[in-house]
């Protein structure tokens, strides 16, 4: 699997150490905020909201430099928009590598 990194980030903070650590720690925050939000929408079968979730989610991937995982997403909003949660599994294991990149960080 894809694995995330900094790539992006460091490009965006130009080597500016303390932008670099603010956008790493907005990612920090909001992403259990939105997996949290995304997991109740999907177990409570608001596909559609679910779908809103998942395109909030789709900028962090690609922000994390995840290519791959960016592509599962576009196909996976679309079909949550027509009611099809068949990837859940498959997205679910991009959340669960983010999650885990990014809490593993020491910043």
């Amino acid at each position: 699997m894809e694995k995330p990194n900094l790539d992006y980030i460091k490009t965006l903070a130009g080597g500016e150490s303390s932008f670099e650590a603010r956008l790493i720690n907005i990612i920090r925050t909001e992403l259990p905020e939105e997996i949290s939000v995304y997991n109740r929408h999907l177990d409570e079968g608001q596909l559609d909201l679910a779908a809103q979730s998942v395109h909030k989610l789709k900028h962090k991937i690609s922000i994390l430099g995840m290519t791959k995982a960016y592509e599962l997403t576009v196909t996976y909003e679309e079909e949550l928009k027509i009611g099809n949660s068949g990837k859940a599994d498959r997205f679910r294991e991009v959340l669960d590598s983010m999650s885990r990149f990014i809490n593993d960080l020491n910043l």
